[in-house]
């Protein structure tokens, strides 16, 4: 070995020994009022500053995650809930209900009649004109015979000539009576205030219901064309008394 190397290896030794004396005196700091306070430095691993620094990272790492997926979540606006129709104000009008009722009324009277006409015309399809004529002129003396032994007019009623009355009836095919009789002149209401004329139509009324039952469906010409005088129309006169 050579000498230089040697040299080199004892310098190099003794400048460490040099470094080391001069730390130790360093380590004792003396303050300005002379005593000497030990001071102990502690010298922290690597490792340990790594794994500290880490875990901080970490934790600010999870408390960011923790904050956005707080975040994510937003608000979804909720269904508009279907928009209600207004009602409807419906009101209840007694005039109304009872003009509804009217005109019902008038549709059943009007089918009837057509219905009537109807069964007229199918019953004497196979007469001529002038039998269902001669038909009709005989009930309405079959009905006017019978009805003069059950009409009784007052002959004391002032201006008898006025006094005259129209009563509509229907027949059944035994011929009693069927419903109640209508008058149809004078008006319903036009003599409230006429007493003469409310005692004639009374004297009406009361004959078509004590005339009841009537002898059509006896006759041997009339019996069997029930359609044709099952609706009766009589009118009352003082003359007819």
């Amino acid at each position: 070995m050579r000498p230089g190397i040697i040299v080199s290896i004892v310098g190099h030794i003794g400048a460490v020994l040099m470094t080391l004396l001069v730390w130790e005196t360093r380590a004792v700091i003396v303050p300005a009022s002379g005593s000497v306070v030990p001071v102990e430095i502690v010298d922290v691993a690597p490792e340990s500053n790594v794994r500290a620094l880490a875990e901080e990272i970490e934790e600010e790492g999870e408390q960011e995650a923790d904050e956005s997926v707080d975040a994510e979540p937003q608000a979804v606006a909720a269904d508009a809930p279907p928009r209600q129709q207004p009602r409807r104000n419906d009101t209840f009008s007694l005039d109304a209900a009872e003009a509804a009722l009217r005109d019902a009324d008038r549709r059943e009277g009007r089918r009837r009649q057509d219905g009537e006409r109807a069964e007229r015309t199918q019953q004497g399809a196979g007469l001529g004109t002038a039998e269902v004529v001669a038909i009709e002129d005989r009930a309405r003396a079959l009905i006017r015979a019978h009805m003069r032994r059950c009409w009784r007019m007052p002959i004391d009623l002032p201006d008898p000539d006025r006094l005259v009355v129209t009563v509509e009836f229907e027949i059944n095919r035994n011929g009693t009576l069927n419903g109640q009789p209508r008058v149809t002149n004078p008006r319903a209401g036009s003599y409230s205030f006429d007493a003469p004329m409310r005692t004639a139509v009374d004297a009406a009324v009361r004959a078509v219901r004590a005339c009841d039952p009537y002898p059509l469906p006896d006759d041997p010409v009339v019996g069997e064309h029930f359609e044709i005088w099952r609706t009766q129309v009589y009118t009352f006169r003082p003359s007819t008394n």
